[in-house]
């Protein structure tokens, strides 16, 4: 029993370093290719909107003269906004923060970092955006059309980057992170037993019939947790076959050369790992060893050991 514990904890650590990498890199990739429409596209509303606050008309003396600044301008801005986010930002630590009773919020915060080392920092941000920013998209001294007819030709050009036509398979990548987060997070809250449950009647049962009624609960749950893992392991097997008969052309994701059954194996194995924990959660049931507190007081402390640590 203890090894079954440890290897449920050695599983949810691993599910949630998956989760986290894939809300980053979700996050960043999105966010990129949104810059990139937004900002990059000579027909962009966005500038328009922003040109017409200084009264300027597109290919107008106005308009030209912006466009020439706007560069500078935004780099002064973004170079501020980063200054004063590491001005402010916070020194508390993210863990092992101990006791902060009777702190005031600056010992608890700690102070600021000095203007030298914020201005660093924010030179350091700057130069690293700047060069990935290149890497991605190029320096912008190619037409976008250019750079697209030397990547089909097979060649490269560092003024047009890796992805000179933005990155359109940012959302198809985000959708498929998005499909790997939602069922590992699903499986997670099962090994937290977070999940939503209707126990009015349960909870009015006698405490051995509970248990039973818990262990009955964990068992139907695992049953159907298994059949969904089930629909979705043919699923992977219907797209693999259309995957395999196209000779890896057929059975991909639009926009992105990722095959369906490879971003789709996380359903079976999302469901499997909840139908386990399903089981598990009814044998502590059966138990009594189950976690009763509600999820949402779960991280309060007693308010009997909270008043004994103020009478300390």
């Amino acid at each position: 029993m203890e090894f079954l514990k440890k290897l449920n904890h050695w599983l949810y650590q691993v599910e949630r370093v998956i989760v986290v990498i894939s809300l980053l890199v979700m996050s960043v990739v999105v966010f990129l290719s949104v810059v990139h429409r937004r900002y990059a596209d000579p027909e962009s509303v966005l500038a328009d909107k922003l040109a017409r606050l200084f009264g300027a008309e597109r290919d107008t003396p106005t308009w030209v003269s912006l466009q020439e600044i706007a560069g500078p301008v935004l780099l002064v801005v973004l170079a501020a906004i980063i200054y004063l986010g590491f001005r402010t930002a916070s020194r508390r630590k993210l863990w092992n923060r101990g006791d902060e009773s009777g702190k005031t919020l600056a010992q608890i915060h700690g102070e600021p970092l000095s203007h030298a080392k914020c201005a660093a920092y924010a030179t350091i941000t700057m130069l690293v955006a700047w060069g990935l920013t290149v890497l991605l998209f190029g320096t912008g001294k190619i037409e976008q059309y250019e750079c697209i007819e030397l990547r089909l030709a097979g060649e490269y050009s560092f003024h047009c980057g890796r992805f000179p036509a933005g990155l359109a398979w940012a959302q198809p990548l985000g959708l498929i992170l998005t499909l790997w987060v939602a069922f590992l997070g699903a499986s997670m809250a099962t090994r937290d037993n977070l999940h939503l449950k209707v126990e009015a009647v349960q909870q009015a049962m006698p405490e051995k019939i509970q248990r039973i009624s818990g262990l009955l609960s964990g068992l139907l749950t695992a049953v159907f947790c298994l059949l969904l893992a089930y629909l979705g392991y043919r699923y992977i097997i219907v797209k693999h076959e259309e995957y395999e008969i196209s000779n890896g052309l057929g059975g991909l994701h639009n926009g992105i050369a990722i095959p369906y059954f490879m971003s789709f194996i996380v359903v079976p194995v999302a469901y499997t790992l909840m139908a386990a924990r399903f089981v598990g959660l009814g044998v502590l049931s059966l138990r009594g060893e189950l976690e009763q507190t509600p999820a949402e007081l779960r991280d309060l402390k007693p308010t009997g050991s909270v008043d004994g640590e103020v009478g300390q």
